[in-house]
């Protein structure tokens, strides 16, 4: 998904634009909760582009994770995450999420792309403005869920189209 920019437009004529980071993978995975496994712990001296990169190079695996006292809270999520790489399935937007109707820490939200999945959980994918390109959405956090608890009470929009744009950018971030 890295590399590539997917532009929706919502059935009011908005634009959102949405692009993925490195730096913010470790959060859609949840490895934020493995506090017990130092190779994927956020410190100043093992930055979420390190976690990334980690990964993609086998230096961290599943089974490093699964080793965590805390994997059962981001297992759905490491099952799940496979589905968000299908993004034009995504038909509905929540636009201007609100935190407070479900008392959220979520606060950088602005969007939350939702689908329901195979197993017919709700795949919540939250995105936020970027500092670098305010034009720019990018996916904040990642939460499966058995209800419609993140979307229940906010203002949902149809996603019109989606277009797949290919980039070929060097992450730095």
């Amino acid at each position: 998904m890295l590399g590539k920019i997917y532009r929706y437009i919502l059935e009011n004529g908005t634009v959102i634009k949405v692009q993925f980071t490195p730096g913010y993978f470790h959060h859609l995975l949840g490895l934020q909760k493995l506090s017990d496994i130092p190779l994927v712990t956020k410190s100043p001296r093992n930055k979420p582009t390190y976690i990334y990169r980690g990964i993609l190079s086998g230096v961290i695996n599943l089974e490093d994770i699964q080793k965590s006292n805390y994997f059962h809270e981001i297992e759905s999520r490491l099952k799940h995450f496979p589905q968000i790489n299908r993004l034009i399935e995504f038909e509905k937007i929540i636009v201007d999420f609100d935190p407070n109707l479900i008392n959220s820490k979520l606060t950088k939200a602005n969007y939350v792309l939702f689908k329901r999945s195979n197993d017919n959980m709700y795949l919540n994918l939250f995105l936020m403005t970027d500092n670098v390109s305010p034009d720019m959405q990018i996916p904040l956090t990642f939460l499966p869920d058995m209800t419609d608890y993140y979307t229940y009470g906010q203002r949902v929009m149809r996603i019109m189209s989606m277009t797949e744009i290919v980039r070929n950018m060097k992450w730095n971030r």
